[in-house]
């Protein structure tokens, strides 16, 4: 028999936030912390399922979330069988659609690999590792010998010279390309527009225009700053340019008082990788990345 699957009413969050993050050893505070996201509005409660038996018993759970920009971000789905997953797969895929999502992504670590399997079914492919790395920011940047480059501060609606610099950036960009396929340039400029430290840099020996942008946001502990987003226009790399970006990225932590810089980068994407080692960043970890485009299949249908 089919399981019934329905959004998560409020009193089966816990249940269900439990069964979603299975055994893990910290699965209740995983639990805890999604709950206070979930009902203090950082998240939508709507986006959390559950699967019932013939009784009425909870015997699956998943959950997926909308983000700016055309994109969401899903969890693998648990149920005591895979007709169970599938079902809730399913449900939570039309729910991203329905609201929009063109891209959506699953981060899981190793031992996870595994639970992918009803989202695989569902259109879900792997295409990266995504290295976290951080660095100490009270110890001393390098210093630059160039002419420094100027930053100016940005925030939404940005001046059209720092959006057409912030779409110049992910021309040819090597950070998962992936996401960038199906989105508009529109629904890619609205996932920068949240909270956070905008910067537009210019080589005033160069150009007029942007030359990069740099996006800071507060990190997940207490005391860290996120490099969320580093990148160069096309015409400037090869330069160096991006190592002025990050020292100007260490200095601006360290005015913020952030004990800790972070920032993730795709395995693949080799130069900035050899640029933050340089820096002094060290990777603490890796997450597997999975996507599905929803865009695509859009796509496809109107030609």
């Amino acid at each position: 028999m089919r399981p019934s699957v329905s959004v998560a009413a409020p009193h089966e969050l816990m249940p269900a936030l439990r069964l979603l993050f299975g055994d893990r050893s910290d699965r209740d505070r995983r639990a805890e912390r999604c709950r206070d996201a979930l009902t203090s509005g950082d998240h939508d409660p709507a986006g959390v399922f559950v699967a019932r038996d013939a009784s009425g018993r909870l015997c699956g759970a998943a959950m997926v979330q909308a983000m700016p920009g055309a994109l969401g971000v899903a969890w693998p789905p648990r149920g005591e069988s895979p007709e169970i997953e599938d079902a809730l797969a399913a449900t939570a895929c039309d729910w991203v659609r329905a609201g929009g999502v063109k891209v959506c992504q699953v981060f899981t670590s190793g031992d996870e690999t595994a639970d992918m399997a009803p989202l695989e079914r569902a259109g879900f492919r792997h295409v990266t590792q995504l290295v976290v790395m951080r660095r100490v920011v009270g110890s001393a940047a390098r210093r630059d010998p160039r002419p420094p480059i100027t930053f100016v501060s940005e925030s939404p609606p940005f001046r059209d010279e720092f959006r057409n610099a912030l779409l110049a950036t992910h021309e040819g960009t090597l950070d998962c390309p992936e996401l960038n396929g199906s989105r508009t340039p529109e629904e890619l400029l609205a996932g920068f527009a949240q909270p956070g430290a905008q910067y537009a840099a210019f080589d005033p020996a160069a150009s007029e225009a942007p030359i990069g942008v740099v996006m800071l946001t507060c990190g997940e502990e207490p005391g860290t700053v996120e490099l969320a987003y580093l990148g160069v226009v096309p015409a400037a790399r090869g330069r160096g340019h991006g190592g002025s970006l990050l020292a100007f990225v260490l200095a601006e932590a360290g005015r913020l008082r952030a004990a800790v810089l972070t920032l993730s980068v795709d395995a693949r994407n080799e130069p900035a990788l050899r640029l933050y080692r340089r820096h002094g960043f060290a990777e603490t970890d890796r997450r597997e990345v999975w996507l599905a485009d929803f865009g695509e299949d859009a796509s496809a249908k109107r030609r």
